[in-house]
């Protein structure tokens, strides 16, 4: 039986523990790793097979090309995000969790040394004017992603707890775009200062729409 712990979105540890799984799964996790860390471009098929342990012909049998191996990538790791499995996440259900929302990628990037992004996002950097299926599947994710935390913010705003004036499709924008540019760049300082930085104005900023609650007087 394989356990799978992703550290998001996501440096992955297997641990096997009576059977190894099978060669089109490794193919998987080991492309996964590899275009996490290089991505697609400077990763080879002799590489993930490689790093697999597995063989050509198995390779031609499951995706034909490399290509196809970037779908199922892609797949993979949507699933395990929309699943839960990974470090970080977009279900949000609470003030708390959103003001940590941020730091969970800092302390992802912390943990892999600063050398790693959003895999999606390192992916979909390598993706060609050619391979439109693939850009649509980056879009995609991004699309969830969006959605999820755009969710949370309309049902604060219909609670009373966010500003009238608040576009939570815009906001949950914001929030997306500071997360992939403070990764991005924290992978390239190898130090997440600006990332910390721009998180904490984003904070700030988030916490200025919220609906101040008056507090009862005693008494």
């Amino acid at each position: 039986m394989l356990k799978i712990v992703l550290f998001s979105t996501i440096k992955i540890k297997l641990r096997y523990r009576m059977e190894k799984i099978d060669a089109k799964t490794k193919m998987i996790h080991a492309a996964i790793d590899l275009f996490h860390r290089q991505g697609i471009a400077a990763t080879s098929v002799d590489q993930i097979l490689e790093r697999s342990g597995t063989g050509k012909s198995q390779f031609s049998h499951y995706f034909k090309t490399k290509e196809g191996l970037v779908h199922a990538a892609l797949t993979h790791l949507h699933n395990v995000i929309k699943s839960g499995e990974a470090q970080t996440g977009y279900d949000i259900t609470s003030w708390k969790e959103m003001d940590q929302w941020f730091q969970s990628f800092i302390d992802f990037q912390k943990s892999v040394n600063f050398e790693r992004s959003c895999p999606i996002g390192t992916i979909g950097n390598d993706v060609t004017g050619t391979q439109e299926s693939l850009r649509k599947e980056v879009v995609e994710f991004f699309s969830w992603s969006r959605g999820r935390l755009a969710y949370f913010f309309e049902e604060r705003k219909n609670a009373g707890e966010l500003l009238p004036k608040v576009d939570p499709k815009a906001l949950a924008d914001f929030c997306i775009a500071i997360m992939q540019g403070g990764m991005l760049l924290t992978k390239i300082n190898r130090n997440s200062d600006m990332f910390e930085n721009a998180a904490g104005q984003a904070r700030a900023y988030i916490k200025s729409l919220r609906v101040k609650t008056k507090r009862k007087r005693l008494g």
